[in-house]
């Protein structure tokens, strides 16, 4: 008989089963054998010769007899307790054992599931290129591998329309520029403006004229920020009202101006260094026009050839100071607008002495001005502040681009690529367009996402790559695979090359393998077994292993049909590779075996995804009581979660029932290997997957779930005999190798007592104290500063899904950031 007792499991293996069974046998041994048959031998009721005979030593035949029975004992105990260890799937050892149980269960052993990743392919724009160029399915791509990586080969998975319009196309990064904005600002479109602190520029409308009006305005550059960091290539200007106006000095009183000057030049009149009492010049600073037509004209002191014709002046005119004449130039009062009609230069006398002069005609109406407190603010130079660079990031659903010709069509995927302001790095993400539409202008195309954007991307980054078609690890290859024998039952091919590729699917198992096998050109067809199979249904089915082969078994003529005799009759076509081989980092996928007339190049903006290893023995363990409990069939809650763990892909799940405004939905908060976050492939496979086993009017939503970032900062006090920084390393990868993500579990919650109890652990640490868990930012992932102390905490939950106010939000659970360890000295 067999006594099964309870052993704790431990590490991933037993994640999910918090006890796993251990056989034990109540079997007799070799001596316990020899010691009971000499007990019986020398039992009362037997013969004197009998119980003499017990005592006798082990070379006598007949003891050696008994010695011979005991060693056969033995050996069926052996046996005996091995067989009734690799009876039961919790206490197997033996892969076939364990590939046996769970086939008995109606689980095979999943193959994994081949990497995908997005390809961007960029058309030749040169003149006389084709417009118009189609990649066509099954195109190879292959990989640059990184040092102590092997090229992988990736192929399209269907036909691609590409244009060269449509290779990067960027955002509209631009907004026309309204200058009533609070505090005062002006955008210019230049890195290099000119325009330095103190200077004065001059806002009009393009119905400005030079009468006073209010449709124009003077202001004071306060501040010049040149190229500010997230919007090289600009320049902002801070501008307050001029001196002595009445205008707030946050604002500039005029709510869009069309055009703004800067002055390179402030003037002064002729005579304007004339000694106090004197006359003012020898002739009128500002005389009427020639032929008395009553315009103004202006006499600067210098000669400038630079005040050309139509350019704009401003001429301010001091107020008189209490018990002054005069006040000084510039400070504040009387402002007139004109227009420079013409300039020429000229030359006049002061008291004897000869001085250079320009003389500016301009539009507006002669008057008298004295020349010791005017400024004329003259050679202006039109800014370019028609538009501002775009300060809010892109979001949502709704992109704004520079239109294309033709534009974007719908159903089309793209990839969003742009800097996140929120973190600072490239980020890249997946869409599919749903609505295009060019506004009347034909510059600018609206496009309309299948879903919201993940980041909040720097719009003069954005761009969006339109020649977009997802890709699946693994390289075609041919063979024949042997010769039907119709008098062979459940006949047995091996595929040459390994491993077979399996790529995502909306089934149960969430893969299906690109093996097409065809017997005399009909091509047949695989099934998951044959025992539903009838006499003349051409089916096999494909029979796994780990190291990576496969073998094709064919019927017996009653459960599938029997392979008809022929020579090299059977063929297949498969593609090879799979799992953590695909796994390849952005920009890898460059290199084109056959390239298609037209392109000039490829890559893959991001890293590939959606991979999944295959499955191991210890992973079967569990996924096949999984499999029976749910019967492919979603009721309860934990169905749900039973269903979504037997999903290629799929490494930890949450389920939750949340109130969703009148009805209820079950959110299924899912990550990917590494606990990393899903794509949107396989986010949608499964939610189809679930509406195939969930009871009618079942709402589900599968959601990627969140993960809660921390850090950790420790004292540690070292034994002297070890050297500080081995030991400081040996504390953060302990930690690291505990904490990390792919290590926790929905539900399971880090305290610092957890952290204690892993520091103090590791050699050479004597002591441990001032334990803090620190959040981080919810984006961060990588290497990160630390927070401030104020923001520990002692414990760390985390969350089920629930419902907000931007929606239902998934669950969340933690994990511990790279890099995000800090080990301190403890005090002594």
């Amino acid at each position: 008989m067999t006594d099964p007792l309870p052993r704790h499991g431990d590490g991933p293996a037993a994640a999910g089963r918090p006890e796993q069974l251990s056989a034990r046998v109540h079997v007799t041994a070799h001596g316990r054998s020899m010691a009971r048959m000499r007990t019986a031998l020398a039992a009362p009721s037997q013969p004197v010769g009998v119980r003499a005979l017990a005592r006798r030593p082990p070379d006598e035949p007949a003891i050696a007899l008994l010695d011979a029975w005991a060693v056969v004992a033995d050996i069926v105990a052996f046996y005996t307790g091995r067989v009734a260890q690799e009876g039961f799937l919790s206490t197997a050892t033996e892969r076939e054992s364990v590939r046996e149980l769970t086939r008995g269960l109606g689980h095979e052993l999943r193959p994994g599931v081949a990497a995908q990743a997005e390809l961007a392919f960029t058309v030749e724009d040169a003149p006389g290129a084709p417009q118009t160029v189609t990649v066509p399915r099954g195109t190879p791509v292959q990989s640059v591998p990184s040092p102590g990586q092997t090229p992988q080969i990736f192929e399209t998975g269907a036909d691609l329309e590409c244009r060269a319009a449509w290779n990067a196309v960027p955002a509209v990064a631009t907004v026309p520029q309204s200058l009533g904005s609070r505090p005062a600002r002006i955008w210019v479109e230049a890195a290099a403006s000119g325009v330095r602190t103190g200077d004065t520029l001059l806002v009009v409308t393009r119905s400005a004229t030079g009468a006073p009006s209010s449709a124009w305005a003077c202001v004071v550059v306060t501040d010049v920020a040149a190229q500010p960091p997230e919007h090289p290539g600009w320049t902002l200007l801070s501008v307050s009202a001029a001196p002595g106006t009445d205008l707030p000095s946050d604002t500039l009183l005029l709510v869009k101006g069309d055009r703004v000057h800067h002055f390179a030049q402030r003037a002064a009149l002729s005579g304007w260094n004339l000694p106090d009492g004197g006359p003012p010049t020898d002739g009128p600073a500002t005389t009427p026009g020639p032929r008395g037509d009553g315009k103004l004209v202006l006499e600067l002191d210098g000669d400038d050839l630079r005040i050309l014709p139509g350019s704009w002046l401003v001429v301010e005119c001091a107020r008189p100071a209490d018990g002054h004449p005069a006040a000084a130039p510039g400070d504040g009062g009387e402002r007139r607008l004109y227009r420079a009609v013409s300039s020429s230069p000229s030359a006049k006398a002061h008291h004897g002495f000869g001085t250079r002069t320009t003389v500016v005609r301009t539009d507006g109406t002669a008057r008298d001005l004295d020349p010791r407190s005017t400024l004329v603010h003259c050679r202006s130079v039109e800014l370019p502040t028609s538009r501002m660079p775009r300060t809010e990031p892109a979001t949502g659903r709704r992109l704004e681009l520079v239109a294309t010709d033709p534009a974007l069509q719908p159903g089309r995927v793209v990839v969003v690529q742009g800097r996140d302001v929120r973190t600072g790095a490239m980020a890249t993400e997946q869409a599919e367009v749903v609505e295009c539409a060019v506004d009347p202008t034909g510059t600018v195309m609206t496009v309309t996402l299948d879903r919201e954007l993940r980041g909040a991307y720097a719009p003069d980054t954005l761009v969006v790559r339109g020649n977009v078609v997802t890709a699946t690890h693994g390289e075609t290859v041919t063979q024949v695979l042997g010769s039907g024998n119709g008098e062979q039952r459940f006949t047995a091919l091996p595929i040459w090359r390994g491993p077979l590729t399996y790529v995502r699917t909306a089934a149960l198992a969430g893969a299906r393998s690109t093996l097409d096998i065809r017997v005399n050109g009909e091509l047949w067809t695989e099934v998951p077994t044959l025992r539903e199979a009838g006499p003349n249904d051409r089916a096999y089915v494909v029979r796994n292993t780990e190291d990576g082969t496969a073998t094709a078994v064919f019927g017996d003529g009653v459960r599938g049909a029997r392979l008809p005799t022929g020579t090299e009759n059977v063929t297949a076509a498969y593609r090879v590779g799979i799992g953590a081989d695909g796994a390849v980092g952005p920009g890898q996928l460059s290199l084109l075996p056959r390239r298609p007339l037209g392109i000039a190049t490829v890559e893959n903006p991001a890293a590939s995804h959606d991979w999944a290893p295959a499955e191991t023995l210890e992973d079967a363990r569990g996924a096949a009581p999984r499999r029976a409990r749910t019967l492919d069939r979603v009721v309860s809650v934990g169905d749900y979660e039973d269903f979504a763990l037997g999903f290629a892909g799929i490494s930890t799940v949450r389920a939750d029932l949340v109130l969703d405004g009148s009805r209820r939905t079950t959110v299924v908060s899912v990550t990917g290997e590494g606990n990393e976050r899903v794509g949107e492939g396989l986010l949608t496979d499964l939610a189809a997957a679930f509406r195939d086993v969930c009871p009618p009017g079942a709402w589900v939503r599968v959601l990627p779930a969140e993960v809660l970032w921390f850090g950790v900062r420790v004292g540690v006090l070292v034994d002297p005999a070890y050297e500080w920084p081995a030991v400081a390393r040996a504390v953060a990868a302990a930690l690291e190798r505990r904490l990390a993500p792919d290590r926790q579990r929905f539900g399971t919650p880090v305290t610092a007592a957890a952290v204690t109890t892993a520091v103090r652990a590791v050699s050479g640490v004597t002591a441990c104290d001032l334990v803090r868990l620190l959040r981080l930012p919810a984006t961060e992932k990588g290497e990160v500063p630390l927070p401030p102390d104020t923001e520990a905490v002692r414990v760390l939950t985390s969350s089920p899904a629930h419902q907000s106010a931007e929606g239902i939000c998934p669950a969340r659970l933690v994990g511990l950031a790279r890099g995000a360890v800090e080990v301190g000295v403890m005090p002594a």
